[in-house]
């Protein structure tokens, strides 16, 4: 599990990986919890929990912490010795 930041319309948003495909959103004054579904054909979409859409947030949301998580996987893992 790891807590990063982003940015997203001029706003720091901490968001906490709780498991491979769902996320907290901790934005001031709300806590959301989004989850990446994908369709049946493949496409990625993330939605807030207990709705079945994806909204012009969300996917914006979504794509900053996609775009966070390819950097995050393509850093070194640091040497345990």
């Amino acid at each position: 599990m790891i807590t990063f930041t982003i940015d997203h319309n001029n706003e720091q948003i901490t968001v906490t990986e709780l498991g491979k495909c769902s996320f907290r959103v901790d934005r001031p004054g709300k806590e959301i919890l989004l989850l990446l579904k994908q369709d049946n054909e493949g496409a990625g979409h993330w939605f807030e929990e207990g709705t079945d859409n994806e909204t012009e947030e969300t996917k914006e949301i979504g794509a900053a912490i996609d775009n966070y998580m390819a950097k995050y996987d393509s850093l070194p893992t640091p040497d345990p010795y």
